[in-house]
């Protein structure tokens, strides 16, 4: 008997911290709220104002990384209708596969859309950056495109 309450007592508050650490890792990271389209190329747009110099080529490339702006914060507002759309479709018995093949191919007109006017702002971005800030924007590039690319 006094085996089993010896172990009780070790075991007992191990559980428990065990129980406690699960549960907190379980919570660690709920309150992060995750960058946002809007955020990350205003972000970018920031940056080129801040690496290049020449006021009128900042500018133009500034309003270019706004145009990205509005491109994503547009395909996110659109993730998420289609989102819905696909969830009613799915949900709806009586769909049909010419629904869903119709709802897929709009789906992918827009982002094949997208992605053009994206790959047209790029090459005008490469027309007015030097090689050299091109470069040192690199960074802020990667951290808006890692958020935007989910969306297109």
């Amino acid at each position: 008997m006094k085996i089993i309450l010896n172990t009780l007592a070790v075991v007992q508050p191990l559980t428990i911290a065990l129980l406690l650490v699960l549960g907190l890792s379980a919570c660690a990271g709920k309150d992060k709220k995750e960058d946002t389209p809007d955020q990350m190329t205003e972000q970018f747009r920031q940056e080129i104002l801040n690496t290049v110099a020449d006021p009128e080529r900042a500018d133009r490339a500034a309003k270019l990384a706004g145009k990205l702006r509005e491109l994503f914060v547009a395909a996110e507002k659109q993730y998420n209708k289609d989102f819905e759309t696909f969830r009613s479709l799915n949900a709806n018995y009586s769909a049909k596969e010419t629904a869903f093949q119709g709802f897929f191919m709009n789906m992918n007109n827009q982002a094949r859309a997208r992605q053009k006017r994206v790959l047209e702002i790029h090459a005008k971005m490469q027309k007015i950056l030097t090689a050299e800030e091109w470069q040192q924007l690199d960074d802020a590039r990667k951290n808006a495109l890692k958020t935007d690319l989910k969306l297109l």
